[in-house]
């Protein structure tokens, strides 16, 4: 979040925590001795399953033994305020991440941040991408069933809300989606693109070129390591690319493993025929007819 909110003990974090419908939470732990005093912040959105460890500073107090503690009180606070986990991003070099490893975090996936360089509203390449919509979601949530690993999904789920971003199509398939975070200092993309888009590089460079509302601020990329992929395809953007980070959790529940029902596929539950229940009073059972959906668009209105 720094990233797209510049300092984070700066004038933009004091006004966040005067929103009463953010959930920012901040901890400042006084050691003794020579040892730094440390600024910690969690952030929890009601009704979604995890927070987020916004930052902790300064710096050179990141190696000190009070940074573990720091954590812990940042992790209770989220639990109580109902997440299920709290999610942490750090590189891999820094003296945090074996604190982190310590109090409870594990890694469950690792992303390189690109900032990119080049002109984006002076490319040339026609815009593809269309505003999602609410029959967008579906397959929104196919694609990133399909393309995010288990332990991720597991980590950091996708949220059960209104789908705000971009999709793009190839051959009537949904096979791309983006949604920008937008904060005063830059805007920041985490893609989410299938392997079976045919030219990635004008795909990507589609999207920044019709990016709204960028009123001159740092535009960044994460790529995800289950998306490593891209950093082969986008290499020829101009960009900068920050040393690798380690996605972490800390799992704030006990979790325990329920039965789920399959979902029936043309009368049968993946190539086995459903067990018949006898009905009341010797009726026969309703067939199982499948059912498919068609999607549309609305369509844009005619110019005159």
């Amino acid at each position: 979040m720094s990233l797209t909110r510049g300092n984070p003990v700066g004038a933009w974090a004091v006004l966040d925590n005067l929103r009463l419908e953010y959930g920012s939470y901040t901890k400042v732990l006084r050691q003794g001795g020579s040892n730094p005093t440390l600024i910690g912040q969690m952030h929890y959105t009601a009704g979604e399953r995890a927070a987020r460890l916004t930052f902790v500073t300064p710096e050179r107090g990141l190696d000190s033994p009070g940074l573990a503690a720091l954590l812990e009180s940042l992790a209770w606070e989220a639990g109580e305020r109902g997440a299920c986990s709290l999610l942490a991003e750090v590189e891999e070099s820094s003296p945090a991440f074996e604190v982190l490893r310590r109090t409870g975090f594990s890694v469950y996936g690792w992303q390189r941040v690109w900032k990119i360089n080049e002109p984006i509203n002076n490319n040339n390449v026609p815009n593809v991408w269309e505003t999602s919509n609410d029959l967008d979601a579906l397959p929104i949530r196919a694609l990133y069933q399909a393309l995010v690993p288990p332990l991720v999904q597991t980590a950091d789920p996708l949220v059960e809300r209104a789908m705000t971003g971009l999709v793009y199509e190839q051959n009537g398939e949904l096979l791309a989606y983006i949604e920008p975070t937008y904060g005063p200092m830059g805007i920041y993309l985490q893609p989410l693109i299938h392997p079976a888009v045919d030219d990635v590089l004008r795909l990507v460079r589609s999207f920044l070129g019709g990016l709204s509302f960028q009123l001159g601020r740092q535009v960044y990329l994460s790529i995800r390591s289950y998306q490593a992929w891209l950093e082969n395809a986008l290499s020829e953007l101009d960009v900068e690319v920050s040393p690798r980070q380690a996605l972490l959790v800390k799992h704030l529940v006990v979790q325990q493993r329920s039965p789920a029902f399959a979902a029936a596929r043309n009368g049968t539950f993946e190539n086995r025929q459903p067990a018949m229940i006898t009905s009341p009073n010797g009726e026969q059972p309703l067939p199982l007819i499948p059912t498919s959906f068609k999607r549309s668009r609305p369509q844009a209105p005619c110019q005159g």
